[in-house]
């Protein structure tokens, strides 16, 4: 797993089994943060969204989240994505979900 990713995952939650999924060029994409900060700071832009800010500290936990992702079809996520970025780094879910279990 690459450095960034082997830390704490911040994502973006509302009610239980609630997660942020946008769709973008026909795919279904999700966001993982590296910092509480990023995803706070993304989350600012779009307080309609009435989520928060979960972190997901272990491996359980980030395999839960990617395993709930496979079954809302969510293909990749944008890592560190902020409103206005015209590029953003994109991890697929399945590759994370073979690194977290190898991890």
């Amino acid at each position: 797993m690459e450095p960034e990713l082997s830390g704490t995952w911040y994502v973006l939650e509302g009610e239980p089994g609630e997660h942020l999924v946008v769709e973008a060029l026909g795919r279904r994409l999700s966001g993982v943060w590296t910092t509480r900060a990023g995803a706070e700071r993304f989350l600012a832009f779009y307080p309609e969204l009435g989520m928060r800010v979960s972190p997901l500290e272990s491996r359980a936990l980030k395999e839960a989240f990617l395993r709930a992702l496979g079954m809302l079809k969510v293909e990749a996520v944008l890592v560190d994505y902020q409103p206005g970025a015209h590029q953003a780094r994109l991890a697929q879910v399945e590759e994370l979900l073979r690194e977290v279990r190898r991890a």
